[in-house]
């Protein structure tokens, strides 16, 4: 009786204020808790660890996978996804994020000449705009290579963390089974 009576906007608002509640989320995904470092599925083993280049910088560094160089973080992508490491995963998105803002940012001393209200030139506050666009650029870009680095250690602990196997094999001509367990340490 009431959507009856609610118009479409209306009921498209409810609908987006509902899917926004904490916990109706159709894509709500768990919090992060103590128990987050344990995984309930094993590390795939045909990921190669990740290794940084020395004198890589807060600027901008240089990733090495199975020894080739990679030519951007962003090919970092594939191996992170297959890990499967929700802070991992968490530390990707923010990097791209802020590299996206960062880059954004760039545009703002354009869009000040664009949509300058009088055709007076002022020449100090184009400069403000500018050097604040500047910074805050380079200060994303900063922040966001620190959390690609995050990711790039948090994924090589993940790897680096002991893998236990069980197995049963048939003895030949014996018809007993064989169980055996093992431990593989380090990459």
């Amino acid at each position: 009786m009431i959507a009856h009576k609610l118009s479409g906007p209306t009921v498209i608002l409810v609908v987006a204020l509902f899917l926004q509640l904490p916990g109706t989320s159709l894509y709500a995904q768990r919090k992060p808790d103590e128990t987050s470092y344990y995984r309930t599925v094993p590390v795939p083993a045909h990921l190669l660890p990740i290794e940084r280049a020395y004198g890589s910088s807060s600027l901008g560094s240089v990733y090495f996978y199975g020894g080739k160089k990679l030519s951007s973080p962003y090919s970092l992508e594939i191996p992170f996804f297959e890990l499967n490491d929700p802070e991992v995963t968490h530390h990707f998105k923010a990097f791209r994020t802020l590299v996206t803002v960062g880059r954004l940012t760039a545009l703002v001393p354009l869009a000040y000449i664009l949509f300058q209200n009088n055709n007076r030139y002022n020449g100090g506050a184009y400069w403000t705009v500018y050097g604040g666009s500047l910074v805050t650029s380079l200060t994303l870009t900063i922040i966001g290579n620190g959390q690609v680095n995050k990711a790039v250690t948090r994924y090589n602990d993940m790897l680096s963390q002991p893998r236990i196997g069980l197995s049963a094999s048939p003895i030949p001509m014996t018809g007993q089974i064989a169980v055996g367990a093992g431990v593989s340490l380090g990459f």
